[in-house]
């Protein structure tokens, strides 16, 4: 019995030393027919099905002409309706022309309510008409990467010329999720425009995100983004989740019903239950010593960027790095000149690179010295000293020769005149 008991914790305690092994999942099933999940801060594509497909987007366009708002706009600007806020079809919250509200309550109406006479009202007061308002949405969406959408208007009603793709919405996603004031609107539940000089009563706005609502399908961690839905869309989402500091961006395009929802958690629970998010290279830290001419003066190399990377849980620790340095580097530097490189990989494949900067100023002085800008390090360059030394002895040398040379042939021309 005793030597039972012994084998078994000697068992257990092997065991414990033994490092766990994380299987990952395999890719979900979803009934969606186009879907992408993009880890958010780097941009890496965790799930991809048909996801350069064309598709119709609806009203989750509204993004783009959100952020192209709020970038060009003031939230307290003052935006009077125009007559073509009339007879425009989808939800709406009735606006009349001539009636007058701040840009911020447009944007609420528009990403909570997804009010489609607000989409038009903000393309008006930002581009000055709805044509002038989606040339500025095409050039966006070509900045931002999103070279496989078009656009015709602010809002997502069905027209053939209004078309883009999962991964062209994630991207979209993703560049307006940087932004704070998009991140506050798209995550609120509830937002009340008060009575304007048209509309005698309050509009209450409630958020049509049911992943963020506390429905059956309330999603720890969900944080936007915006719903979409037409009948030539069929039901559109793109979503955002983020925890522990770990944001994914997911959108399905034309799904079905309720299928939006739980299609949407199936990437959600993948990205988060297989991939972390690494940071091997935070930014200004000091990576590497480059050495500064003949005396070899150590200076400090830091990182310009900070580097982040999605790995499969388990491989956190896999990444290789290697530095690849200028050759011949000579004073002066000034602070933050590129220096050099480090570059990452993962699996044996690049996965990206973070240019290295000097720490700090270097200068030479005539005789040699080397020293930082605050003087906290200094080092003198003897060899340099030493060859100024035998230059000037040299030289005094010679001039000694040539006085002695000179004296010498006058002395002799006294003589011979004697």
């Amino acid at each position: 019995m005793k030597k039972s008991f012994t084998f078994i914790m000697a068992f257990i305690i092997l065991i414990s030393f033994i490092p766990h092994v994380y299987a990952i999942e395999s890719p979900p099933q979803i009934v969606g027919p186009t879907a992408v999940l993009m880890d958010f801060t780097t941009g890496q594509v965790l799930y991809d099905k048909n996801m350069h497909q064309k598709m119709y987007p609806a009203s989750t366009t509204k993004i783009l002409t959100a952020i192209i708002a709020i970038e060009k706009g003031k939230l307290n600007d003052v935006v009077t309706v125009n007559d073509d806020v009339k007879n425009i079809d989808g939800n709406s919250i009735y606006l009349v022309p001539g009636e007058k509200l701040t840009l911020e309550q447009l944007l609420y109406a528009m990403l909570l309510e997804s009010s489609n006479d607000a989409a038009i009202a903000v393309a008006d007061h930002i581009g000055g008409n709805v044509q002038a308002f989606a040339d500025m949405m095409n050039k966006k969406a070509k900045e931002i990467g999103a070279n496989g959408s078009h656009f015709v208007n602010p809002n997502g009603l069905p027209n053939n010329n209004h078309y883009s793709t999962p991964y062209d919405m994630a991207l979209i996603a993703r560049y307006a999720m940087g932004n704070a004031t998009f991140r506050k609107i798209v995550s609120t539940i509830h937002y009340q425009i008060p009575p304007t000089n048209k509309f005698g009563k309050p509009r209450d706005l409630w958020i049509s995100n049911r992943l963020i609502k506390p429905t059956s399908f309330h999603y720890d961690g969900a944080d936007g983004i915006k719903t979409g839905y037409t009948v030539a869309a069929n039901q559109v989402f793109v979503g955002s989740a983020t925890r522990n500091g770990h944001r994914l961006i997911s959108v399905i395009m034309g799904d079905v019903g309720t299928n939006i929802w739980s299609d949407t958690i199936k990437l959600l629970n993948y990205g988060f239950n297989n991939y972390t998010l690494v940071n091997p290279l935070a930014k200004d830290s000091i990576v590497t010593y480059a050495d500064v001419g003949k005396v070899k003066f150590k200076l400090p190399l830091i990182a310009k960027d900070s580097f982040y990377y999605a790995v499969p849980k388990g491989e956190e620790n896999d990444i290789k790095s290697s530095i690849t340095l200028d050759n011949n580097i000579k004073a002066p530097i000034k602070k933050g000149t590129v220096l050099g490189k480090i570059d990452f990989t993962f699996d044996g494949k690049s996965i990206g690179s973070v240019q290295l900067v000097a720490d700090e100023s270097v200068y030479k002085n005539y005789l040699g010295t080397y020293y930082n800008s605050n003087r906290t390090t200094i080092i003198k360059d003897y060899g340099t000293i030493r060859s100024y030394i035998e230059l000037i002895l040299g030289l005094f040398a010679i001039l000694v020769s040539v006085v002695l040379w000179r004296r010498k042939r006058a002395k002799n021309r006294f003589i011979f005149i004697k």
